[in-house]
């Protein structure tokens, strides 16, 4: 099975930067949000952020996908930094996912017909090979064996991952 080349697939070494935070600030108004971050996720990394709420964990996320601007510094995704706006920016947002704090899979689809939506409709990818591509993560989370279920069918932890 080929995959099409992406942030994920697009090189085969594991452990380089895929993205990259430096010294970046943010400000709402006289709160200063997020302070001098440096960060560095290589390919294949897992990384979990913690902290209190307000801290300022769920901005710094938003900030890698461009729903909120930085004050200062730099982002880089997979070497390049990050884009300001137009196609370059669209593209960008079709390849990185995000899943917020609060979330909702379609519950009327199966588990793996969610994880299958966005690359099928988006990426316009094959169902085969959509399928195959959502077991491989649904098994990296350990939740493959959920995959026919329903959202509700799921446990709070199963829902999740």
């Amino acid at each position: 099975m080929s995959q099409p080349e992406t942030l994920a697939t697009g090189r085969s070494d594991a452990g380089y930067p895929l993205v990259e935070l430096s010294h970046v600030d943010k400000h709402y108004d006289k709160l200063h949000v997020l302070k001098d971050i440096n960060l560095t996720v290589n390919k294949g990394e897992v990384l979990v952020v913690v902290g209190p709420s307000g801290s300022g964990k769920s901005t710094m996320c938003r900030t890698i996908n461009r729903l909120e601007t930085i004050d200062s510094g730099v982002i880089r995704i997979d070497g390049k930094p990050l884009p300001q706006e137009g196609k370059e920016l669209a593209n960008l947002r079709a390849e990185v996912g995000m899943v917020f704090q609060s979330f909702n899979l379609f519950a009327n689809k199966t588990i793996l017909e969610n994880v299958t939506l966005a690359p099928i409709k988006v990426r316009h990818m094959d169902k085969k090979e959509a399928e195959d591509l959502a077991m491989d993560l649904l098994d990296r989370v350990g939740v493959a064996s959920q995959a026919g279920k329903m959202p509700s069918q799921l446990s709070g932890g199963q829902q999740q991952r």
